[in-house]
């Protein structure tokens, strides 16, 4: 188990780089994992952005494997954008929810407005029924740019060894740690949320080829 005092992680393999302003009211319970990455190609540019931003993750592992924790655990971060439709990817919806998913996507308005419908009826619904929210997840950040193509479905860099192994071991500690299933508890970000559709998404595929 990790050592934990007052939500940050004493460990030699964790750097203490905590942003104050990335952090935004209480995270009562961890119930799942969202993996990002930064389309910033370093560490300190990410960093450096964050100093002045509002949104962020709990943790930044660098290309060297240096894990950066930088938000308390006991805090809400903004990392998980507008969900999309739980039912509606797994082809699991009510009759109801598909009404109403099909009514506020073909209405009127704009697209981002019609998203954020979507989105304020998905928070409505407690997880897992529903994608993680900011309000009950952790957000792990890797570096690695966006190599861009394909409008916003293009890749991202891979992961490099260090990065891999630094990856590998937090993932570990943070499942023991929150009691919460690999198999059923870890996602991309790009797989949830709308952003771009592979972020977050090779990280995962690795992560399934590594765990043991």
């Amino acid at each position: 188990m990790l050592c934990i005092f007052d939500g940050v992680i004493n460990n030699p393999k964790v750097t203490n780089k905590i942003i104050p302003n990335i952090e935004h009211g209480v995270l009562p319970k961890v119930k799942a994992l969202v993996l990002h990455r930064t389309s910033a190609g370093s560490a300190e540019s990410t960093l450096s952005a964050w100093q002045s931003k509002k949104s962020g993750a709990h943790f930044l592992i660098d290309k060297s494997g240096k894990i950066y924790q930088t938000a308390s655990l006991k805090k809400q971060c903004w990392h998980v954008g507008l969900l999309q439709s739980r039912c509606r990817l797994e082809d699991s919806c009510s009759t109801e929810d598909s009404e109403f998913i099909k009514k506020a996507l073909h209405g009127s308005g704009s697209w981002g407005s019609k998203f954020k419908k979507v989105y304020l009826n998905e928070k409505k619904k407690d997880y897992p029924d529903r994608y993680p929210l900011n309000s009950d997840s952790l957000g792990i950040e890797l570096v690695g740019a966006y190599l861009g193509g394909a409008g916003d479905k293009g890749p991202f860099e891979k992961l490099k060894e260090p990065q891999g192994k630094s990856f590998l071991w937090l993932i570990s500690e943070l499942l023991t740690q929150y009691d919460l299933s690999f198999k059923e508890d870890i996602y991309a970000h790009g797989s949830i949320a709308r952003k771009k559709v592979k972020e977050g998404v090779d990280a995962f595929e690795w992560l399934k080829d590594n765990y043991q």
